[in-house]
This record gives structure tokens, sequence and C-alpha cells, in this order.
């Protein structure tokens, strides 16, 4: 009876614990999303590229993406999940040595493609090139 019982609890704990199991599994296939980044028609160099998955159903470390763009204002992002993302772009700050002198700032040209921005991309499996055209005005 004892090892049955036993049995009976080892089964229940890895079922629960979710042996094995990857938490990825249901998100789809990853995917390598590119593109192009302007501002008034000009190659946007070194800027950041933030791809903010819109919906909560996927582990922390698949929900936000960021890149940089080249000299060319090209950015490329691995292993993203389709899925429904806000697309922010960023100036960044100098590199200070401070604690925020590698972040990204909301100023200049791009502050309306900061945290308020209304670019979107729907990342499926054949979908997975956006260029985005910025502008400076406002």
């Amino acid at each position: 009876m004892s090892r049955i019982l036993l049995s009976v609890l080892l089964v229940s704990i890895a079922t629960l614990s979710g042996c094995g199991s990857d938490p990825t599994a249901e998100l789809g296939n990853p995917v390598t999303v590119s593109g192009t980044i302007t501002l008034d028609a000009k190659p946007s160099a070194n800027v950041e590229v933030v791809f903010k998955r819109l919906d909560a159903g996927a582990p922390a470390q698949n929900r936000q993406f960021v890149a940089q763009t080249d000299s060319a204002g090209k950015y490329s992002l691995e292993k993203v999940y389709p899925a429904k993302y806000s697309v922010m772009v960023n100036e960044k700050k100098e590199d200070t040595g401070d604690e925020d002198g590698a972040a990204a700032i909301e100023t200049g040209p791009y502050v309306k493609y900061g945290s308020a921005t209304k670019l979107i991309a729907e990342v499926t499996d054949t979908k997975t090139t956006f260029n985005f055209e910025l502008t400076s005005k406002k």
C-alpha cells in the first residue's frame, strides 16, 4: 500500500511541477523580426527599437525585445514569438557610467514614439519585416 501511495505522490508532484514542460510551447514558433527605421526619410542610426507584447500570455522574458539600429537604420530581433506588439523608438543617452547613462530617453524628434507610441506590429510566422517611416512633425 505504501508503495502505491508513494508512486501516486511522485507522479502527482511531477505533473504539478510541470516537469519537462516548455512555457513557450503555446506561443508558436519564434521568428526573426527585422526592418528599417527612418525619420523624415533619413535612416535612424543608433536608436533603440523596443517591441513590447500587448497581451500578457507569455513568460516575462518573452514579452519585450530590444534592438539598436545600425548606421542604415536597420534592426533585427531574434526569437520573437508571433503576437501583437507596441513598437517604441527612442534615442539613446551617451553612456556616462551612472545608473541612467545608457537608458533610452523620450526626447527630441522621437518623443511621440516612446511610451505614447501608436506604432503596432503584428508578428506572424510569415509577417516578420516591419519598416517604420517616422516624422519629426508633431
